[in-house]
């Protein structure tokens, strides 16, 4: 057996709803998993669960807070330290709608620090250890196409309002991805990166009687809802460049397919400016 074909599937915010899911579905394909946790408790329930099911899987947990840069280099150093390779890094940990506007600890509005820029120096750091041909699949949502990404005002310092917050950053995830697929085909890059986003998804239990109904018309559990994330890191028949939803009206519920994404106004201007951007806030260029 190569190294590549034991290098593990690398997940963020996998402890709980649709990276939790997604967890239990890696694992149910026999792929060995890291999980970046923040907090080491539910870490070892998701992991206690998933060899549950799944008595030979292979789960290995590794501290991770994305709101913290310092986090995210010590995770990069612990992962070389312990994994010569890695088969997909699912960029899939957010907050989401935060009520009142907070701050990273190096200072940056929460929604695009974590969301975004962690996930961005996360990537950046692990590429050298990337395997031949992985994947990285970034998680998106259905707001990004309501997200504007304000250049002049990125922490909300003139007005924070939670849900223009979330969509730019799930915009800024998707130009990220298509970014990172345009310049894996410039530079040669072995990877393919693919955005992927799970529609309208919420708990089982809230789908269920006559309360549910509503929520049943458009939307879906989480574990459809991870779909979308396990068919981007592993269908072999993606290229790269991708984005991957569901399938049904609206791309709220269904089977995951490839999508349109949506339509961005000058979008490799403003995906080249918000990467330079990120690199400098960040300090990991790349």
């Amino acid at each position: 057996m190569r190294d590549d074909d034991a290098a593990p599937v690398v997940l963020t915010g996998g402890t709980s709803g649709i990276g939790r899911a997604a967890a239990l579905q890696f694992a149910a394909r026999g792929l060995p998993l890291v999980l970046g946790v923040r907090d080491p408790e539910r870490g070892e329930d998701v992991k206690s669960e998933i060899l549950a099911l799944n008595p030979e899987a292979r789960v290995d947990l590794i501290p991770l807070d994305l709101s913290d840069l310092a986090s995210v280099l010590e995770f990069a150093a612990a992962y070389a330290a312990r994994f010569p390779r890695w088969r997909a890094l699912v960029n899939n940990a957010g907050v989401t709608l935060a009520p009142s506007r907070r701050l990273t600890a190096d200072g940056f509005e929460l929604h695009l620090g974590i969301n975004h820029l962690g996930h961005f120096a996360l990537t950046g750091l692990l590429l050298p250890s990337a395997a031949e041909d992985a994947r990285v699949v970034t998680v998106t949502s259905l707001a990004a196409r309501f997200g504007r990404i304000l250049f002049h005002d990125l922490r909300f310092d003139h007005g924070y309002r939670s849900f223009r917050a979330y969509a730019a950053s799930m915009r800024a995830n998707l130009l990220f991805a298509r970014e990172l697929q345009r310049k894996a085909d410039e530079e040669g890059l072995r990877i393919r990166s693919i955005a992927a986003h799970p529609g309208y998804s919420v708990p089982a239990e809230r789908l269920r009687g006559p309360v549910g109904l509503p929520r049943r018309a458009v939307g879906q559990d989480f574990a459809a809802g991870a779909a979308p994330l396990v068919t981007a890191a592993t269908d072999p028949a993606l290229r790269g460049g991708e984005l991957i939803g569901p399938a049904g009206l609206g791309h709220t519920a269904g089977r995951p397919v490839v999508i349109k994404p949506p339509r961005i106004k000058n979008e490799e201007q403003v995906a080249k400016r918000l990467w330079r951007l990120s690199g400098q806030l960040t300090r990991v260029r790349w």
